[in-house]
């Protein structure tokens, strides 16, 4: 009977111990996967925002010799106005 007993009770604890490092490695797993999730949403925004920046860069390409784009640059960069043009600076910014 004892013996009956041992094998039972350890039949139990190894039964036991099996299911523990199954709901381990399945915890383990689940926060692997949760990380590596949001890793591949930060990566997927930020490669978005890098498309967005080089269709942006291909339209300076596009109109690098464009005469709109050299008026633009003028006015934002070196400060240039057309004649009789009022231009204003906001000096609280500065």
């Amino acid at each position: 009977m004892r013996k009956l007993l041992n094998k039972i009770n350890l039949r139990s604890f190894a039964l036991l111990f099996v299911i523990m490092y199954l709901t381990i490695s399945l915890i383990g797993a689940q926060v692997e996967l949760m990380t590596q999730r949001r890793e591949y949403e930060n990566v997927t925004e930020q490669k978005e925002r890098l498309e967005i920046e080089i269709e942006e860069t291909r339209g300076l390409l596009e109109e690098d010799e464009d005469s709109v784009y050299i008026e633009r640059i003028a006015r934002e960069k070196l400060g240039y106005a057309k004649p009789g043009e009022k231009v204003y600076v906001d000096i609280q910014s500065e």
